[in-house]
């Protein structure tokens, strides 16, 4: 059985092979949807039925592997602060409804979404929450 970490060590013993940000991307996407949901059926389990809470989706980066990138996924009843490398989702468990909420991604990412007039169209909501994080008026 390969672990990442394992996998991760023969990549660099290989040598200065560094992945694309599309490759890395496309591999932390596989099963995201599914993690999303096992931790609002995990938030169900603790906090019940009742009463809405927030999913959020933590991404963090191996710090003794640079090429492994992790997200945790954890329920939580308090809406959290923004902060760097975090998504976030409200989850009402009576109709069982997930929702999107917002999303900040590295600190650099937020830098350069501030500063980058020229955007794609579809990474306007990104900018929109990035700008919204560094005036400190996302909640």
């Amino acid at each position: 059985m390969t672990t990442v970490g394992s996998a991760a060590i023969s990549l660099l013993e290989k040598g200065d092979q560094k992945q694309p940000v599309v490759d890395t991307q496309q591999e932390m996407m596989k099963g995201y949807v599914e993690q999303l949901v096992n931790a609002a059926k995990r938030g169900t389990d603790l906090f019940g039925t009742e009463k809405p809470f927030y999913v959020c989706v933590q991404t963090r980066r191996e710090r003794l592997l640079e090429n492994v990138i992790r997200n945790q996924f954890y329920p939580r009843q308090t809406r959290p602060r923004p902060e760097y490398d975090l998504a976030l989702y409200w989850y009402d468990p009576k109709s069982e409804d997930l929702r999107f909420v917002w999303c900040i991604p590295d600190k650099d990412t937020v830098e350069d979404m501030c500063t980058c007039t020229d955007i794609p169209k579809e990474e306007n909501d990104l900018r929109a929450f990035c700008l919204a994080f560094k005036a400190g008026c996302l909640v």
